[in-house]
């Protein structure tokens, strides 16, 4: 009888899991690295052709404008939630629909509505285009802003971990904003739709297999006849994927429009900020 052949269960044991620890501590390849002949891994994220997001933003507003009667005579500089008491926080709701035909390509289509309105005594006299609302006159007010987007992406940097992708994209903003006082029969209403061009970024770096970091941003500055503008859109967000289908995210974002109008038909300015903390759940084929 062999002397050692007690000895030889435990020492191949042994070696087993000296190798295996060593084989865990080494690089594995990557998919990109593995020869053409060699069987691939499966994927950690299922190749996607269509996602679906909804998102809920805690929203904060702060909104400051002046509709002016004509370029000689401007009208009051208002805020729209001290002086009209229009909501400064709500939940917004918005949904996503994004394609990807392709290894770099997307298309995804957004929209997004707040809807606001109040009555209040006002404390200070008002001018609004070419109505005067009195102090301690009640006025109804509604202030109603509806975004849908569409956006092309081209994901010019594809890693095993990170993505970064550059963005083209036509926001159309409809804003429509009211007042009445209903003893006088005083009503006034400003309406207008407005298609905006954007362009982007969008980043994505995974931290781990299941925890994923994410930004955007969309920007537009322009000049057109006697009219500013500037938009500027941004979230960042903290992902956690369920399973290859099903992601959830934490994260933050802030919507901003500023406009200034010289023009004799429609003078005045808006400048609006949408911000708040979000959630959203993302479910993707």
């Amino acid at each position: 009888m062999d002397p050692d052949a007690s000895n030889r269960p435990t020492t191949l044991c042994g070696i087993s899991i000296v190798a295996a620890v060593i084989a865990c501590l080494m690089p594995q390849p990557t998919r990109a690295q593995l020869p053409d002949w060699a069987p691939k891994p499966p994927p950690r994220v299922a190749e996607e052709r269509f996602r679906a997001e909804v998102l809920v933003l805690h929203a904060g507003f702060d909104t400051t404008l002046r509709v002016d009667e004509s370029l000689a005579e401007p009208g009051t500089k208002i805020s729209a939630e001290d002086d009209l008491g229009l909501d400064e926080n709500k939940l917004l709701a918005q949904g996503e629909l994004t394609l990807l035909p392709g290894e770099r390509h997307l298309v995804r289509l957004s929209g997004m509505t707040a809807r606001r309105s109040a009555d209040r005594v006002l404390d200070r006299q008002v001018k609004f285009d070419d109505e005067t609302y009195l102090i301690g006159e009640r006025v109804s007010s509604a202030l109603n802003l509806t975004m849908v987007g569409l956006t092309y992406g081209y994901r010019f940097l594809v890693k095993e971990r990170a993505e970064l992708t550059g963005t083209l994209g036509i926001q159309v903003a409809a804003v429509e904003a009211n007042a009445v006082v209903r003893n006088r029969v005083v009503r006034d209403s400003e309406s207008g739709i407005a298609p905006l061009p954007l362009v982007g970024l969008e980043a994505r770096f995974d931290v781990s297999g299941r925890w994923s970091a994410e930004a955007r941003l969309q920007y537009l500055t322009a000049e057109i006849d006697d009219v500013d503008g500037s938009l500027t859109d941004a979230r960042i967000a903290l992902t956690w994927r369920k399973n290859p289908h099903l992601v959830f995210g934490l994260g933050y974002r802030r919507f901003r429009i500023e406009v200034d109008s010289r023009d004799e038909g429609t003078p005045g300015f808006v400048d609006a900020t949408i911000d708040g903390p979000l959630f959203f759940m993302r479910a993707s084929l």
